[in-house]
């Protein structure tokens, strides 16, 4: 069994061993793609491990052996399913390994933005505090969360543990998801109501047609000014343009992103030169115990494999 990765870099990095994988077969690795070129010896793979590079009927075809695919995420948007299922080619991805990192790194967001943690830790390394006539002092107001109004799209693992971090805080929590899952303590809503209730807004809902570019001039029409928009979850859902004017026009108060609809970002997206954005570089799921997990999940699938089942199959 020969088992192309693709990408592996941002997985395994310098602290996990992707050599363990030999175990089921011979490997063949690549840190990330350069340009369109695909490794020659990559070709003839039975499986390939794909985080980012996208897998679709324009080089599909050019992997004549394959018969497997793992998406070392839960997001599976980078392989054209349906092409998959027409070639007899099965997908295989890995749910639930970064739900407390993620709501972890959304949390790090909201409470950086309201405590102006950063801001105030590089104050004082600028000698502001010593220089002070005052025993404290802050740079921009902070905001107490007990009372406010936390609404969550996409009630996932993710979701549900980001709302139970945000109830811990006080918060009053409401939810939009495709059914209502009755929930103790969070009212669930339709995403007019979402729009217009929300002092903070936190994205944990898969892309899909339906949700592409789900937050844009339409949706904000409805939201207040003092909004606070969080996403930790795909760059496609949000107009990055729309969400920028808005930003710019004062429309809402702050978006805190983790992710952008592509990445590396391009010079020319207007998030980068926003007002009141702050982006992290999509590491909310890179701790080690989250990509431990993967590996580990990657290793059941493979296991499986062998032994002629297909576990966490999408396709």
């Amino acid at each position: 069994m020969k088992i192309g990765i693709l990408d592996g870099f941002t997985l395994f990095q310098s602290d996990i061993d992707w050599k363990l994988l030999e175990n089921f077969g011979e490997v063949v690795y690549q840190d990330r793609r350069e340009g369109k070129t695909i490794l020659n010896n990559l070709l003839d793979s039975e499986i390939l491990i794909t985080n980012k590079y996208v897998l679709n009927a324009s080089n599909l075809p050019q992997f004549s052996k394959v018969k497997l695919i793992i998406v070392s995420a839960t997001g599976y948007n980078c392989v054209d399913v349906e092409y998959c299922k027409n070639h007899q080619i099965f997908v295989c991805n890995v749910p639930n390994y970064g739900t407390y990192s993620v709501a972890q790194h959304a949390l790090a967001l909201l409470l950086n933005y309201t405590n102006a943690v950063e801001t105030h830790a590089q104050s004082v390394k600028k000698g502001e505090w010593v220089q002070s006539k005052d025993w404290c002092f802050q740079k921009q107001p902070l905001i107490e969360l007990y009372g406010k109004t936390m609404g969550i799209i996409g009630m996932g693992s993710i979701g549900k543990a980001f709302a139970q971090m945000c109830q811990s805080l006080g918060m009053r929590i409401i939810y939009s998801h495709t059914r209502d899952l009755e929930i103790e303590n969070m009212e669930y809503v339709d995403l007019k109501k979402l729009a217009q209730q929300s002092d903070f807004i936190s994205l944990h809902c898969p892309l899909t047609e339906n949700t592409n570019q789900l937050i844009d001039q339409h949706f904000i029409a409805n939201t207040k000014s003092n909004l606070v928009l969080i996403n930790t979850s795909r760059g496609g859902l949000i107009h990055s343009q729309d969400l920028a004017n808005a930003l710019n026009e004062g429309k809402i108060a702050a978006a805190l992103l983790d992710v952008l609809e592509v990445e590396p970002p391009e010079e020319g997206n207007p998030l980068l030169s926003a007002k009141n954005v702050s982006i992290t570089p999509h590491n909310a799921w890179i701790s080690f115990e989250a990509r431990t997990r993967i590996f580990t999940t990657i290793q059941q699938i493979l296991n499986a494999f062998q032994q002629g089942n297909v576990i966490n199959r999408i396709a």
